[in-house]
């Protein structure tokens, strides 16, 4: 459920719900099927849900090169012992 919250309130935009307030609203004004509704919802949820596991195989691989792992220096004009 946290998840459901965090997804919801975090990563789905609210500018991207709008089709799902406009079919939201034609159900009560004109009469179109609520299952458009619940289509558009679902499909916004999925857009999060899709959003939120790029983020986390993006994380997950980050760091996979050991960039933390300290390299000699082979640069010999960056040696501080030189004296000229």
């Amino acid at each position: 459920m946290g998840l459901f919250v965090f997804l919801f309130f975090s990563l789905s935009s609210w500018l991207c719900s709008i089709p799902m307030w406009a079919t939201l609203i034609s159900h009560f004004v004109f009469g179109l099927p609520i299952f458009w509704f619940w289509l558009t919802l679902a499909l916004w949820l999925l857009a999060g849900v899709i959003r939120y596991l790029v983020i986390v195989f993006a994380r997950w691989g980050g760091n996979s090169t050991g960039a933390n792992d300290s390299k000699p220096n082979k640069n010999p004009y960056s040696n501080k012992d030189i004296k000229f």
